[in-house]
C-alpha cells in the first residue's frame, strides 16, 4: 500500500515542481520585460525632455533674432526720419534764400518799371514833335514841288516798277536761253551716253533659217525616198526647205518666223532622234505646235530677265515671246522693245527716274500688235492688256503715251518716248522692202483661206506658190480643179503682184488602220 501511494505521489510532486519552475521563470520574464518597458520610457522621457529643450532654445533664438531686427528696423526709421526732418530744414532755409532774393528781383522791376514808364512818355513827347515837324516839312515840300506826297509815291513806284519790269525781262529771257541751251546740251550728251552703252543692230531682210547637220548624209535622210521627206516636211509647216551644195547645212525659207521656228526645232528633234519618215515627221510638227507656247513663254522669261524684271505674267511673258516672231517695217519687234526698254531705263538712270517702270513700258509697248483677241490702235491694245495683267498704273500710262492722242507729263513717259523715237529713227533701224513683202504674202494666204473647205494656206517659194490644202469631207476630188480656179481668178483681181503665182490645191485621203 505503500508503494502504491508513493507512485502516486512522486508525479504530483514533479508536477507541483515543474508548475513552481514555470511560475517562476514567467516572473522572471515579466520583471525582465517590465525592467526593459521602464528603462525604455525613461530613454524616450529623457529625450522629450531634449527635444522640450532644444525647441524652447531655438524659441528663445528666434525671438532674440526678431526682436533684433524690430529694433535694427526702428533704429533705420529713426536715422530715416532724421535725414528728411534735415532734408526739410535744408529745403526751408533754401526757399526762404529764394524768396529773399525774389523780393529783392521784385524790387528791382518795380523800379525798372517807373524807368520805363518815364522813357516812354519822353518818347511819345518826342514821338508827337518829330509828327509836328514831318507834317510841317511836307507842306514846305508839297508847296515847293507842286503835288502831294501821294502822287509822289505814285510817281516814284511807277518809275522804280517799270525799270525792274524792264530788267525782270532782260533776266527772265537770258536765264531762259542759258536754261534752253544748257538742256539741250545735257539732253544731246544723254541720248548719245545711251546709245553707245548699247550695241544697236540693224534691220535684216532675212527670210530664211540656217540649220547645221551632223553630216553630208543627213541631207540624202532628210530628202527621203523621191523626196517624199522633204515633201512632207513642206506639206506639215508651210515652209520651203532649201537643200543645195552648202556642206553640212540646208536653210528653211518662209515669210513667216514662227513656220520658221517651228520647222527648225521639228527638224532639230528627228535629226538627232534618226527617225525620219512621213508619219513621224507630222507626229513631230504637231508635238512642237503644242509646245511652241512653251517655247515662247521662255523666250519672254529670258527677254525680262535681262531687263531686271520679276513678277511679269505668263501671259505678258508669252507675248513678249511671240514678239521674237514678229517685225514691224524689217525691224525685230522683240529686239526693238529690249532696245527701247535699255535706251530708257539708261536715260532713267541719268535724270533719276523710275528705272523698273521704263524697263518695263519699254517691253511692253509692242504687246498688241501679236494678240489677235484686241482690236484697235497697237499702243492702246499694249496698254490694255499691261492693266488686264496686273502692271502697275504709272507702267500703263507710260505705254499709252506713246498713241498721238494721249497726253502724260510723266518723266518716264517722256523717256519712254525719246527712246522710242531713237530706236525708230536711228540709220538701219528700218528696211520697208520687207515689210511691203510680208504682208502682200499675208494677203495671199488671207485670200485663199477664205474659200470653203480651205484648211490652211501657205505662201511658198517667196510668194511664188499659194499650197492650199483642204478639207477631204467638204471639198470632192473633181472640185479640186475649180477650186484652185477660183482662187487664181481672185488672186488676179484683189492683188498686185510681178509675174505670176502657182496656186496648188492638195487634197488628200488618208486610211489608217491597226494591226493587233
Amino acid at each position: 500500500m505503500l508503494t502504491a501511494s508513493t507512485a502516486f505521489l512522486t508525479p504530483l510532486l514533479l508536477g507541483l515542481a515543474a508548475a513552481a519552475l514555470i511560475v517562476g521563470l514567467a516572473v522572471y520574464g515579466s520583471r525582465r520585460v517590465l525592467g526593459r518597458a521602464r528603462q525604455q520610457a525613461a530613454r524616450l522621457l529623457d529625450e522629450s525632455r531634449q527635444d522640450l529643450d532644444n525647441q524652447k532654445r531655438e524659441l528663445l533664438v528666434a525671438v532674440e533674432e526678431k526682436t533684433l531686427a524690430l529694433e535694427e528696423e526702428a533704429d533705420q526709421r529713426e536715422r530715416d526720419l532724421e535725414a528728411r526732418e534735415t532734408a526739410l530744414d535744408a529745403r526751408t532755409r533754401e526757399l526762404e534764400r529764394e524768396s529773399g532774393a525774389l523780393q529783392d528781383r521784385q524790387d528791382e522791376l518795380g523800379r525798372r518799371a517807373a524807368k520805363i514808364e518815364r522813357a516812354a512818355r519822353e518818347a511819345d513827347e518826342q514821338r508827337a514833335a518829330a509828327r509836328a515837324d514831318r507834317d510841317a516839312a511836307r507842306e514846305t515840300l508839297e508847296r515847293v514841288a507842286g503835288m502831294t506826297a501821294d502822287q509822289a509815291r505814285a510817281q516814284i513806284l511807277s518809275s522804280v516798277e517799270e525799270e525792274a519790269r524792264r530788267e525782270g525781262a532782260l533776266l527772265a529771257r537770258r536765264i531762259e536761253d542759258e536754261a534752253r541751251e544748257r538742256a539741250e546740251r545735257e539732253a544731246l550728251h544723254l541720248v548719245v551716253q545711251a546709245t553707245q552703252r548699247l550695241n544697236l543692230r540693224g534691220a535684216v531682210e532675212s527670210t530664211v533659217s540656217f540649220i547645221e547637220l551632223p553630216s553630208d548624209e543627213m541631207k540624202g535622210r532628210i530628202i527621203g525616198r523621191e523626196g517624199r521627206n522633204i515633201r512632207a516636211l513642206e506639206m506639215a509647216t508651210g515652209i520651203d526647205l532649201i537643200v543645195d551644195d552648202t556642206p553640212h547645212a540646208i536653210l528653211i525659207s518662209s515669210f513667216d518666223p514662227l513656220r520658221r521656228e517651228v520647222a527648225r526645232v521639228a527638224i532639230e528633234r528627228l535629226v538627232e532622234d534618226g527617225r525620219i519618215h512621213p508619219a513621224r515627221i507630222e507626229e513631230v510638227v504637231e508635238r512642237v505646235r503644242e509646245e511652241i507656247d512653251t517655247l515662247i513663254e521662255e523666250e519672254g522669261n529670258q527677254a525680262a530677265f535681262g531687263l531686271g524684271i520679276s513678277g511679269l505674267h505668263a501671259r505678258l511673258a508669252r507675248l513678249v515671246g511671240r514678239l521674237k516672231f514678229g517685225t514691224s517695217r524689217g525691224q525685230n519687234l522683240l529686239r526693238h522693245c529690249v532696245e527701247v526698254a535699255l535706251l530708257a531705263g539708261h536715260m532713267a538712270e541719268q535724270v533719276g527716274a523710275r528705272v523698273d517702270v521704263t524697263h518695263r513700258a519699254g517691253l511692253l509697248h509692242e504687246i498688241g500688235r501679236v494678240d489677235e483677241t484686241v482690236s484697235g490702235h497697237s499702243v492702246l491694245a499694249s496698254a490694255e492688256l499691261a492693266a488686264k495683267y496686273g502692271e502697275p498704273a504709272p507702267v500703263v500710262d507710260a505705254i499709252r503715251s506713246l498713241h498721238p492722242d494721249h497726253d502724260s507729263r510723266s518723266l518716264e513717259s517722256i523717256l519712254l518716248k525719246t527712246a522710242n523715237r531713237m530706236s525708230d529713227n536711228r540709220p538701219g533701224a528700218h528696211k520697208d522692202n520687207l515689210e511691203i513683202f510680208i504682208e502682200r504674202l499675208r494677203r495671199l494666204e488671207t485670200l485663199a483661206v477664205k474659200f470653203d473647205g480651205v484648211k490652211r494656206a501657205y505662201a511658198v517659194k517667196a510668194g511664188k506658190e499659194i499650197r492650199v490644202i483642204v478639207d477631204t469631207d467638204t471639198v470632192p476630188d473633181n472640185a479640186v480643179h475649180k477650186l484652185s480656179k477660183e482662187i487664181a481668178r481672185a488672186i488676179e483681181k484683189q492683188l498686185s503682184y510681178p509675174g505670176q503665182i502657182k496656186v496648188s490645191v492638195v487634197r488628200e485621203t488618208r486610211a489608217v488602220r491597226f494591226a493587233v
